[in-house]
């Protein structure tokens, strides 16, 4: 028995812990990532020193977007594996960690070397103070309109950029503290869709709106918006593999949300929206205000319609509404239940607009448990399954 004990404890005991990546301080050993629609990279190790040579500094670069010196560098190769916009997210372990970025696009084999020689300019970069309220995260996105931010305080992210195929780019990160945790990597290769169509209310007279381009996480991609005679024309990204939601205001129409994917393209480039004309004893379905199965929590994906309602209430300060929750089944529940829990539903998007500054006395409840399915089960999809858990709203007053 002692013999089998001490057997037992010498065996070593594993760590279920990832084990952390690599990163290189110096750019002729830089890290290669190929980069597809969707690359992640870490969590790393932390850059420690500025490896054997100081690749980076105002001196060598002919730019104000330069580090002011290297401090804990890593350095990336980048190899674009597909056509698009990429955005990126730096995201450090710790907040407090403060990176900036440089990326600087290879023409040549020897870019390194290059770099040392010919004072390469980088083509974004990202040398902004630390903002606390990202938790030190900063990169590449959609909303920013510059590609270069500058020392001091400023925006967090740069411009995203068009690559294409067999591209090489260059990414070198400095932390400016010392005793970090490393970071990740986030990148992601949209491809470009046109976007065209009209928007007209319910008796096809032209009406001007915003559109709001989000993700399903509810970020905005991008905003545009109709001429007078609701005609839209724009390109945006799309990822594979993505949903996405065309979010339709007006402020005196009832507010549209279309889902969309990649394979939605063709659709895409001859899109007819009615947004119809607020009336009092209209119901109106929004298009993606949906539910998590089986709970009274709204996906991510629902907050800009839910922001649209909000500004259409507050545009119009004589609407009254009533939100109206709906399931997808009753899994077990009785009718008492079911209504019980749809009206949760609708409670759940009441609070919303109240934090948002709406008086809640403007605003009704009701729920119709499973009795307005779009989708009868067992035959619906899950996507179908997923807007059979939705309100609606039913105008009471305008």
């Amino acid at each position: 028995m002692k013999i089998l004990l001490l057997l037992i404890l010498s065996i070593p005991i594993f760590s279920q812990t990832k084990k952390l990546d690599t990163v290189f301080c110096d750019c002729k050993q830089a890290k290669i990532i190929t980069i597809n629609s969707k690359t992640v990279y870490g969590k790393t190790i932390a850059p420690k020193g500025f490896g054997e040579l100081k690749e980076i500094s105002p001196g060598k670069q002919k730019t104000n977007f330069a580090f002011e010196k290297e401090h804990n560098s890593a350095w990336y190769k980048l190899i674009i594996n597909m056509n698009g916009e990429l955005t990126m997210n730096i995201i450090p372990t710790k907040a407090d960690d403060d990176y900036d970025f440089m990326i600087f696009k290879s023409g040549k084999n020897n870019f390194c070397d290059s770099l040392q020689k010919h004072k390469i300019n980088p083509i974004r970069a990202c040398i902004s103070r630390d903002q606390k309220e990202l938790n030190g995260k900063t990169g590449l996105n959609y909303k920013s309109t510059s590609e270069f931010i500058k020392h001091g305080i400023g925006p967090a992210y740069s411009k995203s950029m068009p690559v294409k195929k067999g591209e090489v780019y260059y990414l070198v990160l400095d932390n400016v503290y010392e005793k970090g945790e490393g970071h990740t990597l986030e990148f992601e290769i949209a491809e470009t869709v046109l976007f065209k169509g009209t928007v007209t209310d319910e008796n096809n007279k032209a009406v001007q709106a915003e559109i709001a381009l989000t993700n399903q996480k509810g970020d905005t991609v991008i905003i545009e918006k109709t001429s007078k005679d609701g005609v839209y024309h724009f390109i945006a990204p799309i990822t594979k593999n993505q949903s996405y939601n065309l979010n339709f205001y007006n402020d005196s129409s009832f507010s549209f949300t279309k889902s969309i994917t990649l394979s939605d393209t063709a659709q895409l480039k001859s899109l007819k929206t009615v947004l119809p004309k607020l009336k009092k004893g209209n119901k109106y379905s929004i298009g993606s205000i949906n539910f998590i199965g089986g709970s009274v929590q709204y996906l991510p994906r629902a907050v800009p319609s839910m922001y649209n309602l909000y500004k259409l209430l507050k545009k119009n300060p004589n609407l009254r509404i009533k939100i109206i929750g709906h399931s997808n089944g009753r899994d077990m529940m009785d009718e008492k239940g079911i209504i019980a829990f749809t009206k949760g539903r609708a409670t759940s998007i009441r609070n919303y607009l109240a934090i948002q500054g709406i008086d809640e006395k403007r605003i009704e409840i009701d729920g119709k448990g499973d009795h307005e399915m779009l989708f009868k089960l067992p035959k619906a999809t899950d996507s179908e399954q997923e807007q059979n858990r939705r309100v609606e709203i039913l105008v009471l007053d305008f």
